[in-house]
């Protein structure tokens, strides 16, 4: 049997001037070549400068994402 989830809604600030990690970065071309070159020693295969604009895209999402788990539950403290 399955337990109910519990919705709840989250009231999270997006205002890109305010907050550090909304705001989007201009990444230039070496450092999308050294993301690349990083990864393709990794991977085994060579990288497109997409691919590591994708790759870059992903990581800074997912500590965005981080910050902002990090944010909720300071909050519920």
């Amino acid at each position: 049997m399955k337990a109910a989830r519990r919705v709840t809604k989250r009231d999270v600030r997006r205002d890109p001037d305010a907050d550090l990690f909304s705001r989007r970065r201009v990444v230039d071309e070496a450092f999308l070549e050294r993301t690349a070159h990083l990864f393709e020693a990794r991977m085994g295969r060579s990288l497109s400068t997409e691919d590591a604009r994708q790759i870059v895209d992903n990581i800074g999402g997912f500590f965005r994402i981080l910050a902002e788990w990090e944010r909720i539950d300071r909050g519920k403290k």
